[in-house]
């Protein structure tokens, strides 16, 4: 705020002097009192009147406003008499030019200085030698005019650099403005040292990122920043400029900047990814129609609109959406304040045309424990869904409408809260497939309470939250048992059905490893859906060639190819079964010998399925070349021995590329009926066995049309009946 802003509700027009007073000390008037302290030491310096924009709290600390702590008014000597009896000098010390004098300041009094500059750009330095009270500092032109003033609270320096008029006398007034007085030192160079921009600490910002203000570049007034008062109003050690830095009142950040005023502006290095951003800016004002210009390089981004907040210590966020930037290259970011009376904080590029991202880059772990704050980057409707706009908590730990706040569970240090019915959060996961329990942790103060678990495609349960009395009174809800065969990086999705639940985290841990059964262990003899091959993942469980499936279904998440079957059994098959691929299914065996049918397809000729029992080759099925994928036929290894009831391992592996394998059966073998069967076509020489000695006989050749039908005898695929068989559908009739 400017001191005009400051004192439009006073009349400061009065001015008590002593005229007589022969040494040209008076009593400085309010005016010139907060020309020379600046609107923060107005209310340390004792200056009559009360008020600001604002009165009392603790705005009125930082020159807001309030009841000036120091009644007394304070003595100094008016530079304009001065300036205009040359007889009055003699209450004036001598100050070389690129020397330095170190002296005492008496409490409550002022020192005055002349100089004369044999250069056209002077630096004035006060250095303080204690923090024992605030000083004002001015510099004034032969005619006694106030050409800019600082302020130091601290034994940090302050620097007044100036244009002057060289070889004219001016002056330099050190006033003690909190009463306590104390040593300094102070010099006039007329030395011009340039440095050129660079990063702030050799750090280059980044977009998309956050920047706090108060790291603008280094490069000093007009270059890396423009600052229209000479010092750090609230002579804050952050950094050693003009820019007026103070110690923040808001959650997040350590500083920030204030009394940013019109024509004021900072400068910041970064390095920028093109793409379409959502920008944030951290504001306060206790003043309307206040803004801020945002530029790279010579483009204008946006013009962002300041609300009055209410107070300079209450913090907004305003949001810019869908800024496009072209630009993939080091630029340069300008924050240029439009209207004055604006404290800014931060400011953040958030891309918004880039799929769906890990919190922090790194995708959680699955097992592993997921904190519930740390969902995915990409906004409202891509990583999260959030009925209500805004955080109802206020915490700065992230900038969206989703409810974080502080947790007062024993772990943690953020929860999600307001976690309402048909609300979803996203990770981001590197997944090992596995048999789970899944822990959360929950607090509610309501019934039939529910979270509806999903991993990619995949719905993996629904958690019952139970009612824990309390939105601090937690609990660990445990979903048992959940199967997970999805590889690699997947995304978690957990959704309320029910409003009203506060979640901390989610915690997925591994009850067994290796191989386990999908869903229950299947009992042989029997027959096994070939898509239901065990837990377990990538060379565990199965081994595939190539990444991710080629139909895109949803029933299983892994790299193994599933299709919808068009056999006439079941509702699944395996598809681009490939050379060296193999799939592994635990059963419980029970001891016998078996013929085992293996359902298959191709176009392909000389292709196999070699059969494992516990690591051990039991026997290779000859997969005949059906005419198409979509045309079955049922393939046999006969006579397989399984000496030792109970849980083995079953594998079946593709010796050649293309087959589609659909299921397989372990049918009980009786030793002779199979081996009489395949070799029916001998069947056929029964008449001259007996048909020689009379041709009446032929009536027992009408049973050979049942010997014809032995096409119908592969129907022990159980489709004969109803004319499926080697044909595909329709079979052959």
């Amino acid at each position: 705020m400017t001191n005009k802003e400051q004192n439009r509700s006073h009349d400061s027009n009065e001015v008590s002097r002593d005229d007589s007073n022969a040494t040209g000390t008076t009593v400085v008037d309010r005016r010139t009192c907060m020309k020379l302290a600046g609107v923060a030491a107005a209310s340390l310096a004792g200056c009559t009147g009360k008020g600001g924009p604002t009165t009392g709290g603790s705005a009125a600390k930082f020159g807001y406003g309030g009841e000036p702590p120091v009644t007394a008014q304070l003595t100094a000597v008016d530079v304009s008499k001065v300036a205009e009896d040359t007889s009055l000098l003699n209450s004036v010390s001598s100050l070389s030019i690129d020397s330095s004098l170190s002296t005492t300041l008496s409490a409550g009094s002022s020192d005055l200085f002349a100089f004369k500059p044999d250069g056209e750009d002077v630096t004035v330095k006060f250095t303080p030698d204690s923090e024992t009270g605030a000083t004002a500092l001015g510099l004034f032109n032969p005619d006694g005019e106030l050409l800019s003033q600082a302020y130091a609270s601290s034994t940090a320096p302050v620097f007044l650099p100036e244009s002057v008029d060289a070889g004219s006398t001016h002056y330099l007034q050190v006033m003690d403005v909190s009463r306590t007085g104390g040593d300094y030192a102070l010099s006039v160079s007329t030395d011009s040292t340039t440095q050129s921009q660079s990063p702030y600490e050799g750090t280059v910002k980044s977009i998309p990122g956050r920047i706090q203000a108060q790291n603008f570049d280094i490069g000093g007034e007009g270059e890396a920043y423009h600052d229209t008062s000479s010092g750090n109003i609230y002579g804050s050690q952050a950094r050693d400029t003009d820019v007026d830095i103070r110690p923040t009142e808001d959650k997040s950040g350590k500083y920030n900047v204030g009394y940013f005023q019109a024509g004021e502006w900072l400068e910041y290095t970064a390095t920028v990814s093109p793409g379409t951003y959502d920008i944030r800016v951290r504001v306060a004002s206790a003043l309307s129609n206040g803004q801020l210009e945002l530029s790279l390089g010579d483009r204008t981004l946006a013009t962002v609109d300041i609300p009055n907040t209410g107070d300079w210590t209450s913090w907004e966020t305003v949001r810019i959406a869908d800024i496009e930037i072209e630009t993939e290259e080091q630029s340069t970011l300008r924050v240029e304040a439009l209207d004055s009376g604006v404290e800014f904080n931060w400011l953040e590029f958030e891309r918004v045309d880039t799929q769906q991202q890990p919190y922090n880059g790194t995708p959680a772990k699955i097992p592993g424990r997921i904190e519930a704050q740390n969902y995915d980057k990409g906004g409202e409707g891509i990583s999260y869904s959030d009925t209500t706009a805004g955080n109802e908590y206020d915490t700065s730990y992230r900038d969206s409408d989703v409810d974080i706040r502080k947790t007062q569970d024993a772990s943690g240090e953020y929860n999600i809260g307001y976690f309402d019915d048909g609300e979803w959060l996203e990770y981001t996961a590197d997944v090992s497939p596995g048999q789970y329990d899944l822990k959360v942790r929950v607090a509610t103060t309501r019934d039939n309470r529910q979270l509806r678990i999903s991993l990619g495609d995949r719905e993996l349960g629904t958690l019952d939250v139970p009612n824990t009395g309390g939105w601090a009174t937690w609990e660990t809800a445990t979903l048992e048992d959940v199967s997970i065969d999805a590889d690699g990086q997947r995304v978690l999705r957990i959704e309320a059905l029910g409003s009203g639940i506060d979640f901390n985290w989610a915690e997925f841990t591994a009850t067994n490893t290796g191989n386990q059964p999908f869903n229950e262990i299947p009992t042989l003899p029997g027959r096994v859906q070939a898509q239901d091959y065990d837990l377990g993942g990538e060379g565990v469980s199965y081994h595939d060639t190539t990444g991710g499936s080629e139909y895109g279904l949803d029933y299983r998440d892994s790299d193994v190819d599933i299709r919808e079957t068009q056999d006439a059994s079941g509702e699944y098959n395996i598809g681009y079964f490939d050379d060296g691929e193999w799939l592994e299914y635990t059963a419980d065996i029970s001891a016998g010998t078996y013929d085992i049918d293996v359902r298959v397809a191709t176009t392909r000729d000389n292709r196999q399925l070699q059969v494992f029992l516990d690591g051990q080759a039991i026997g290779t099925v000859d997969v005949p070349n059906t005419g198409g994928w979509t045309t079955w036929e049922t393939a046999t290894l006969p006579d397989v021995t399984v000496e030792s009831g109970g849980e083995h391992i079953i594998q079946v592996k593709a010796v050649g590329s293309g087959i589609d394998f659909n299921w397989f059966e372990f049918r009980e073998s009786d030793g002779t009926q199979t081996p009489t069967e395949t070799e029916t076509p001998t069947e056929t020489e029964t008449p001259t066995e007996t048909a020689t000695p009379t041709e009446t006989e032929t009536p027992t050749e009408t049973a050979t049309p049942t010997e014809t039908a032995t096409p119908t005898e592969t129907g022990t695929d159980d489709f004969g009946s109803e004319g499926y068989g080697m044909g595909g559908y329709g079979g052959t009739q």
